[in-house]
């Protein structure tokens, strides 16, 4: 079987990022949940990982690792089924203003369509935001 593989540059949203997290106040580090959709016709395959890079920022600290966990097996070993959501605990600096932020990155990652049998690479622009309260 042959297997073409186009790079792709674009927001492809085979696998679509949904970041969902609650205020929190500046000095303090708040949890920003990650839910990954994989886009139906398509699948993402376990080898390299996808890859999330988030740019610094003067105001917040990114601790921890990303880590892009299965949550059930599916048919093909090779392939992920569906992701648990991914977990970023920000540190907001204790001068950060209260506000609505957006933390910026790039998102890359392997995908293949089922239905038209090629495999390509998205690197995409990602935005996560959040929110920071008055210190307390």
């Amino acid at each position: 079987m042959t297997v073409v593989v186009f790079p792709q540059t674009g927001a492809t949203g085979v696998l679509q990022l949904q970041p969902h997290s609650k205020p929190w106040p500046a000095g303090a580090s708040g949890m920003v949940n990650i839910s990954l959709v994989i886009k139906e016709g398509f699948k993402i395959p376990k080898r390299p990982l996808p890859r999330i890079q988030i740019d610094s920022a003067p105001d917040f600290e990114i601790k921890g690792e990303l880590n892009f966990i299965e949550e059930e097996r599916g048919k093909d070993p090779e392939y992920f089924n569906s992701f648990k959501p991914l977990v970023i605990q920000v540190k907001a600096a204790d001068s950060t203003k209260p506000g609505r932020y957006s933390l910026g990155g790039k998102f890359v990652y392997f995908y293949c369509s089922d239905k038209d049998k090629y495999c390509g690479r998205a690197v995409e622009s990602v935005q996560i935001p959040v929110e920071i309260l008055a210190k307390k």
